[in-house]
């Protein structure tokens, strides 16, 4: 935890980044990780390197929902709720709306915690959800590392040593 305190010291330091005060108002009605916990205590989302070809908001507690209700309102006829399908547990977490880039944590008892890829076009599909980060902390770090710059997200560069699909 004294991690993820530090990380967020330095990024409210960083003049290309925005820290946004804790709501106190919303209240998180499901068991989040600790670290997650903790992130919504010291702030209600980050903008990180908004300027930047890769720039990306970490949520607030506001958009804390399913990553499938997010990107497909129920007034959306895509959108259907599938009884039992995991994908319902996976809630946003960052997103870049513009490269259609969003990024989910699971709730789930047997991932509880790691973060996917959930690009628009491949979000939940087998084989196309890579796992980004074992816990929010490690997303955070990894975000803000990158500075948002390249020509990919972290995930996508030679160097990233692949964890794995959230459907292995």
């Amino acid at each position: 935890m004294e991690k993820l305190k530090h990380l967020i010291k330095v990024i409210t330091k960083d003049s290309n980044c925005e820290v946004f005060k804790p709501n106190t108002e919303i209240s998180i009605d499901r068991k989040i990780p600790d670290d997650l916990d903790l992130f919504f205590k010291l702030t209600n989302g980050i903008r990180l390197f908004q300027n930047e070809s890769f720039g990306i908001e970490i949520i607030g507690k506001e958009d804390f929902i399913s990553t499938n209700k997010y990107l497909y309102p129920k007034d959306d006829i895509i959108w259907e709720e599938l009884e039992g399908d995991i994908t319902n547990e996976w809630f946003l977490i960052a997103k870049n709306p513009e490269l259609a880039q969003y990024v989910s944590i699971d709730l789930t008892q047997q991932n509880f915690g790691k973060c996917y890829d959930s690009y628009l076009s491949t979000h939940g599909e087998e084989g196309m959800s890579e796992i980004v980060a074992h816990n929010f902390t490690e997303l955070l770090w990894s975000l803000y590392h990158s500075k948002g710059k390249g020509d990919t997200w972290f995930w996508n560069k030679n160097d990233f040593k692949k964890i794995g699909d959230a459907f292995d």
